[in-house]
Order: C-alpha cells, then sequence, then structure tokens
C-alpha cells in the first residue's frame, strides 16, 4: 500500500491517509459517517474510530485502507473511503460523502477509480459493498458499479462490537436492514475498461 497514493478523476482526487491530510480526514468522517449523530450524542463512542484513524497516520496499519475523497474544483474534503482487507480475497468498502455534497456523482467515480486500481494493481477478485437498505444511493452506486446482490448483515451491531461495546442482539433487532453486493473483477473490468487495457 503507497502512502503516497493519490488518484485523479474528473470531480474527485482520492489521496491515501497520511500525516498532512489527517486532520481533515477526521473532520470530514466524523462528519460523513452513518454514525455521526452517534459521535455527537456519545463522544465515547467517537474516541474509538478516532484513535484507529490517528494510528494509521502514524503508520500504525491495520486491515483497513483508508482514503480521503476531495472534490477536484474546491480541493475540499467531502468524503472518504476505506477498504477492509480482514478477508484479504474480499474487502469491504466503507464509503460516505458530506451530505451538501450528495447526488452529484462524487460516490460513484471516486468508488470506479479506486475499484479500478485495486484490480489492476492486487490480486483482489471481488469487492463487497454494504448498505443500509433505506441507503437507495449507496444501492444504486453498488448496482452502477457493477455489484450484485447477495445476503446482508447487521452492520449497526459489527461496528457496536468494533467499538469494544458490549451488544445485546434483542436490543438491536429493529435496526435498519443491511444489503450487501459484491463487485467482481471480472464484470467491473468489462464494464469500465475498454478492450485495450485488459
Amino acid at each position: 500500500m503507497n502512502n503516497e497514493l493519490v488518484l485523479y478523476g474528473t470531480k474527485v482526487i482520492i489521496s491515501h491517509l497520511n500525516h498532512s491530510n489527517v486532520k481533515c480526514y477526521l473532520s470530514t468522517y466524523k462528519s460523513a459517517s452513518a454514525f455521526s449523530k452517534v459521535y455527537e450524542m456519545m463522544p465515547d463512542f467517537w474516541e474509538h474510530p478516532c484513535m484507529r484513524i490517528k494510528d494509521y497516520a502514524d503508520g500504525k496499519r491495520n486491515s483497513k485502507a483508508r482514503y480521503l475523497i476531495v472534490e477536484k474544483v474546491s480541493l475540499q474534503g467531502i468524503g472518504f473511503i476505506e477498504l477492509d482487507y480482514s478477508n484479504s480475497e474480499m474487502p469491504e468498502v466503507d464509503i460516505a460523502i458530506l451530505e451538501k455534497y450528495q447526488g452529484k456523482g462524487y460516490a460513484f467515480e471516486a468508488s470506479k477509480i479506486l475499484f479500478f486500481n485495486v484490480f489492476e494493481n492486487e490480486s483482489i477478485k471481488c469487492i463487497v459493498w454494504n448498505a443500509f437498505w433505506s441507503n437507495k444511493a449507496s444501492c444504486r452506486v453498488a448496482e452502477k458499479l457493477g455489484g450484485n446482490l447477495v445476503e446482508g448483515k447487521n452492520m449497526v451491531v459489527e461496528a457496536m462490537q468494533a467499538a469494544g461495546l458490549k451488544v445485546d442482539l434483542a436490543d438491536y433487532e429493529g435496526a435498519p436492514a443491511t444489503v450487501t453486493y459484491e463487485i467482481r473483477k471480472m464484470i467491473f473490468m468489462n464494464k469500465f475498461c475498454d478492450r485495450n487495457c485488459m
């Protein structure tokens, strides 16, 4: 993983999380995340991802690859995209765009250029995209990227457990339903790569 990786699209720039962009990344992450309201109400809950992000910028890598999404025109941080390589053959993507920048195609373009880079340079055959079923925009982006709908899981419970909190599953039966898409290399590359780049 290249600490200096920068990818350019027509609307966005994606840069690997490092010391030069960690402050912007933290601010964007806290506001854009699906858990932003929880972070505001429960500062202790925010401390866990905050420390992991700072550690990452300090070079203490875990299974995630983290990238800041910047709007090309304004050079403002507008979102983040992460790949979790806990399953090294099928990394999971987490992406969020600040509300005022949503609906402009930034999530699609950022995902497309990052996935293209991953599929070209790593031995990954599939990227997993999780979304809340109610987040129709996220589901549309996954489908536009060639994603195939498969089973879902409870991301709320998983996030709470990852933060080290004890979770009684009965308390979260009403949590928003989630869905999972698989974005396969062959389908993605056929869709977005002309015949000369195969």
